[in-house]
């Protein structure tokens, strides 16, 4: 059955760009099924382990790290590897992690298994996303990796609905459990991808991302993602622990879905609101991104200001910055596939994503150290502070994309439109 739907996909007259870009999406979605998982269930986690919010902040941060530790590898060797092995083979582990945490019990041993998850991860995206630009160009994959990206928001959506509504039936473990069949439906999508648009220079794999440093566009954006995921995955982390504690002040008892269902709606808003601002950004340039991360920061200060307040309005307030929060990201994203050259896009994407997920890892953890330094997760005063600290990551990536300019590059650019820009000799189509 599975060769013949497989067989019936190939004969369908689809372009293979948008081919790629649909199955690749859907993996991208599957494989974040165990993302939020920790996240959406922390408060019952924290009542089975008895967590601190700091050990909760590194649980919830671990994913990251384990992300950031080993995208630089598995990433930057699909320059020369077929990334479709490495897909797969995270694909397995991030099953198989999120189907052993169903029967972890303490700190450590969570701590353990969400950081083996992070590194699933890291063998998906970034490799998804060489796959997906390696099998189109031009405005097609401008268009295509803003797309990819901004299914992160689908997958984190599916990850919290999923989890509130496994966890409101028959508890957090058996989340774990059914979060672990989505990776296995993203190896199924792998065997039907196209083949690539055009033979890639093999390149012998190598770890000097020197002349990556230095291009000083392609840094723009990596500075400018790493904000971003500062505050974006500090908001996932922590947002159903802050709106499990305000519904549960006097005044604020609100006949609400689950926390994590509410989480995964704001996720799911996301997803077009990305495509947008990445469109708006292809015709309008960069401004579109600054613009977008100052909104959110101004979100971020109206979250501290009104910590411990009346549930109509913080609830607004936390469902909007879970949008604002990725709205650019796949304009990000997209900007940097093509400011990066196309013999090392691996290697490119393995910093972009590596500088994002250290920050990706570091800004749950600060934000639980914030609260813990201003009274705990009980504290009105120590939200205020948390958020204070989750708006940074959107003022740095506003700097950066506003004021490191493009052209600073060594490599005689030429812009394109989505207000990044590439070396004279990788014009392409724009």
């Amino acid at each position: 059955m599975a060769v013949r739907f497989g067989t019936f996909l190939e004969r369908l007259p689809i372009n293979p760009a948008t081919k790629a870009t649909a199955l690749l999406s859907f993996g991208l979605v599957a494989n974040l099924m165990p993302s939020a998982t920790f996240a959406a269930t922390i408060p019952a986690i924290d009542l089975a382990w008895g967590l601190q919010a700091s050990e909760a902040g590194w649980i919830g941060g671990i994913y990251f790290a384990g992300y950031a530790a080993s995208v630089p590898v598995l990433a930057s060797a699909t320059d020369r590897l077929d990334g479709r092995w490495i897909y797969v083979g995270c694909s397995l582990l991030g099953a198989i992690s999120s189907l052993a945490f169903a029967w972890a019990d303490g700190f450590w041993v969570g701590l353990l298994l969400r950081f083996l998850s992070g590194v699933a991860l890291a063998g998906v995206q970034m490799p998804g996303l060489k796959l997906l630009a390696d099998r189109s160009s031009g405005r097609a994959r401008a268009r295509g990796s803003a797309i990819y990206t901004a299914s992160y928001a689908l997958g984190a959506a599916g990850s919290f609905l999923l989890a509130g509504v496994v966890e409101s039936i028959s508890g957090w473990r058996l989340t774990f459990v059914v979060s672990a069949i989505g990776p296995l439906l993203a190896v199924a999508a792998i065997p039907l991808l196209p083949a690539p648009s055009q033979a890639l220079p093999a390149i012998a794999i190598s770890h000097d991302f020197r002349p990556i440093l230095r291009d000083r566009a392609l840094m723009a954006y990596v500075l400018a993602f790493a904000g971003n995921t500062w505050e974006v995955f500090a908001v996932r982390v922590w947002f159903v622990a802050y709106l499990t504690w305000i519904l549960s002040l006097p005044g604020n008892d609100l006949s609400l879905p689950a926390p994590a269902v509410i989480s995964g709606i704001a996720s799911l808003i996301g997803f077009p609101v990305n495509i947008i601002i990445a469109e708006l950004t292809l015709r309008y340039g960069r401004r579109v991104i600054v613009a977008t991360c100052l909104f959110s920061v101004l979100v971020c200060v109206a979250l501290a200001a009104t910590a411990g307040g009346p549930i109509p309005v913080v609830l607004p307030l936390l469902v909007l910055v879970q949008i604002t929060s990725i709205a650019d990201v796949g304009a990000l994203t997209s900007g940097a596939v093509e400011a990066a050259g196309a013999a090392r896009r691996g290697a490119a994407l393995a910093v972009y994503a590596f500088s994002g997920y250290v920050t990706a890892f570091f800004g749950p953890v600060v934000a639980g150290i914030a609260l813990d330094q201003f009274g705990g997760a009980r504290s009105p005063e120590g939200w205020t502070a948390a958020f204070a600290a989750i708006a940074l990551g959107s003022a740095v990536a506003a700097w950066a994309v506003g004021t490191v300019h493009p052209r600073s590059s060594s490599a005689q650019p030429t812009r394109n439109n989505t207000g990044s820009v590439r070396s004279r000799t990788e014009r392409g189509p724009g």
